[in-house]
């Protein structure tokens, strides 16, 4: 890789993520609301993102990135979160296929894909939206031939690659049945699907990609199962199964946090219908806004706790820990449902407590509302996770979703 990439990041880790975040407000909440009318965020904001190093903090120092810890992570993705929730998600989403990306790659590709300063990745996982070619991949000419469309590329109109990985694709000859290929898909050799018309993230553009019997070289494969390439960075990021859980978690924490400061200035000058008093006097206002404020940080505290708590226990890479202990863990994701669902109902109490002016379309709060319904509703940590992990305390086993992230059964389990 280049000396000039290292001496751009070092250059910028004089100042943490979240500081130049917070520097960057009037543009990002600029970027903002253009991607709420456009429905994906508009490129020259991307280039000013991709230039800030707003989607490189969680990359190993060996690929020009600032190799952040969870902590540092969730500082910045909840920073993002307050200015918009849609440029938040792009943040969290994109820089964590950075490192789903790290978890099947090789050394070499890694560092011809991060060698570009501009890189951004997507990744359309879910399921087709509509009419679509279906799945199939099968090698061809020393690489593959792939076909697919997947859902929720959140980041896709910007992305100078889109990541495959599907446990029901590339599995041909593989001798245990399963998937043991995934794929580098350059810029212009996806498409665009135009599906993601939606109230929450509105401004994220997760819309489909799709790419029909396009020829994939063998220098853009990758492994699917990442056992090896897990143990190549030291950042224990790349062996904490909670990473998608605890980003989505920040966002859900920025939007909070931005719809109390947008309240702070709503009761300062606001007198509700019939009051006479300024919302800022009328102790509901002080009593619920305090209330919010004491559960946004139990939530938060829980979050940056128990993924510190993970990180800690899996200890330096020379131990060649892959896997933190059951209980440690379990605590990292229910925290990360936690954080998700306290801020739904944070937003919740200060949206009602605002009355009619958090409705209007031009009123931060309205935009605050749906992302953070939006955010509660992810499958990774929606209200359902509570179940799935609360039946592993009476001895059931942990819920699988994709790749089951734990390795290890309930304790109770193992007796």
């Amino acid at each position: 890789m280049e000396q000039d990439l290292f001496d751009r990041s070092n250059t910028l880790k004089q100042k943490p993520p979240a500081k130049r975040i917070h520097d960057m407000r009037d543009l990002l909440l600029a970027a903002g609301d253009e991607a709420q009318e456009v429905r994906h965020l508009p490129d020259w904001a991307a280039k000013e993102m991709v230039a800030a190093g707003l989607y490189r903090f969680a990359l190993p120092i060996e690929l020009a990135g600032e190799d952040l810890r969870a902590r540092g992570q969730i500082e910045a993705v909840e920073a993002a979160s307050a200015i918009d929730g849609s440029v938040g998600w792009c943040v969290q989403i994109n820089s964590e296929i950075n490192a789903i990306f790290l978890h099947h790659s090789d050394r070499k590709l890694a560092e011809k894909v991060f060698g570009d300063w501009h890189v951004i990745i997507s990744s359309g996982g879910g399921p087709p939206n509509g009419p679509n070619p279906g799945k199939e991949a099968h090698r061809e000419n020393g690489g593959w031939n792939l076909t697919y469309q997947g859902s929720f590329a959140s980041g896709c109109h910007n992305a100078t690659y889109d990541f495959v990985f599907d446990h029901n694709l590339g599995w041909e000859n593989s001798p245990t049945g399963a998937a043991e290929a995934a794929w580098m898909v350059p810029k212009g050799d996806f498409e665009i699907i135009d599906t993601w018309d939606m109230a929450g993230f509105r401004g994220s553009g997760s819309h489909d990609v799709r790419m029909e019997k396009l020829h994939i070289p063998s220098e853009y494969t990758v492994p699917y199962n990442w056992k090896e390439q897990e143990l190549i960075w030291e950042n224990p990021t790349y062996r904490n199964p909670c990473h998608a859980y605890y980003n989505k978690a920040a966002v859900a924490l920025g939007i909070a946090r931005g719809t109390m400061d947008e309240f702070v200035k709503l009761a300062t000058h606001k007198t509700p219908w019939g009051s006479g008093t300024l919302l800022k006097d009328q102790p509901e206002a002080y009593i619920r806004l305090a209330e919010s404020e004491a559960n946004w940080m139990a939530a938060r505290t829980f979050l940056i706790e128990s993924q510190e708590a993970i990180e800690e226990n899996l200890g330096p890479l020379a131990d060649k820990k892959d896997s933190a202990d059951f209980e440690i863990q379990r605590l990292g994701f229910l925290a990360s449902t936690h954080a998700a669902q306290s801020c739904r109902l944070i937003v919740d109490t200060i949206h009602n407590t605002s009355g009619t002016t958090a409705s209007r379309m031009n009123q931060p709060l309205e935009r605050k509302l749906r992302d953070a319904h939006a955010a509660a509703s992810h499958a990774l940590i929606s209200w359902r996770q509570y179940g799935n992990w609360g039946k592993t305390f009476l001895g059931e086993d942990p819920p699988t979703f994709g790749q089951n992230p734990l390795k290890q059964k309930s304790p109770q389990n193992t007796k």
